[in-house]
């Protein structure tokens, strides 16, 4: 993700402290613990090769890979379907491939796919008019329903920078017309969603009516974009890295210990997808990231255990 990075030098001067809960996180949140509080863990993608031999055994071809994925860890950003709306026959080959991780005992148990919207849905032109495209994709996904393991997430919809408060009437009578049995989620990027304003206050309430959730997006150049803003009692958080640099780490346990303050006032549901910037960063990552959610939020979440590369026999 290129959207509001920065260059290296410049993350030092970066106030990376999460902001403090708004009113209406406070509203949305009962007080009390959930009854089965869930959280997950994941990429937004499986097809790295590089991983064969860290977090996927070492012998693990492409056909392989999303198998050996849903093995480690148990959500995936998936950002295939903003590019084109995939039939259920071939969704329903990816639900198979995650069923047949169920055979590993490190298998997480529940896996969940959280699709982005088409963008010929949010990026091409007006909302309206576009119910046969959302009825055709909604249909489709409906497929990660059908495994014994999978099951569809959230379906977050990402509209571009330029997609500003002008369109709020559009965008509100578009996501009034959703289906509801699906939750449905919005990422948000111009500068003026944000503003601290009656106008911006009386939409967000709006949203938590609709029961629509806010996707937050913690990355270094836009730090507006992450307001900590819950309206339902959900959570999709985007946590965009950078390369390994140490604000990696310490921003890391600041969102464990804020999201174990969430799940004590009754979260129901987290998605954390890790954004890092090298995708070979993201196995060792991960363990850091699944252990520290595990131990500060007390929610079970899936914990990679990362492979290791046979060591060479001694030749003396």
């Amino acid at each position: 993700m290129d959207f509001g990075r920065v260059l290296p030098e410049q993350l030092e001067r970066v106030d990376f402290t999460l902001p403090p809960d708004p009113f209406l996180t406070q509203q949305v949140l009962p007080g009390k613990r959930a009854t089965d509080p869930k959280l997950f863990l994941g990429a937004t993608r499986w097809t790295v090769a590089e991983w064969a031999g860290n977090l996927y055994p070492r012998t693990t071809k492409p056909p392989g890979f999303l198998t050996a994925y849903a093995r480690q860890l148990n959500t995936v950003e998936l950002n295939a379907t903003h590019y084109k709306i995939y039939s259920r026959e071939e969704l329903r080959k990816w639900v198979q491939q995650v069923d047949d991780a169920g055979n590993s005992v490190n298998h997480p148990g529940e896996f969940v796919f959280c699709p982005k919207l088409y963008q010929g849905i949010s990026h091409r032109g007006a909302l309206k008019g576009k119910e046969n495209l959302v009825q055709e994709f909604s249909s489709a996904v409906q497929v990660f329903n059908e495994g014994k393991f999978t099951k569809l997430g959230p379906i977050f919809i990402q509209f571009s920078d330029s997609f500003a408060p002008g369109r709020q009437v559009e965008l509100l009578e578009f996501l009034a017309s959703l289906p509801a049995s699906v939750q449905w989620m919005i990422e948000l990027r111009h500068p003026a969603w944000f503003e601290a304003s009656s106008r911006m206050q009386d939409f967000f309430g709006m949203l938590a009516q609709l029961k629509i959730g806010l996707v937050i997006t913690d990355v270094a150049g836009r730090r507006d974009v992450n307001p900590m803003l819950l309206t339902v009692p959900n959570v999709m958080i985007r946590f965009v890295g950078n390369q390994g640099h140490s604000t990696d780490y310490s921003r890391m346990e600041a969102w464990a210990k804020r999201l174990g303050q969430w799940f004590a006032c009754g979260l129901e549901t987290a998605y954390f997808f890790l954004h890092l910037g090298e995708e070979a960063l993201v196995p060792k990552f991960s363990v850091y990231a699944g252990q520290l959610l595990k131990q500060k939020t007390g929610v079970g979440t899936a914990v990679p255990v990362l492979e290791e590369e046979p060591k060479q026999g001694s030749l003396f």
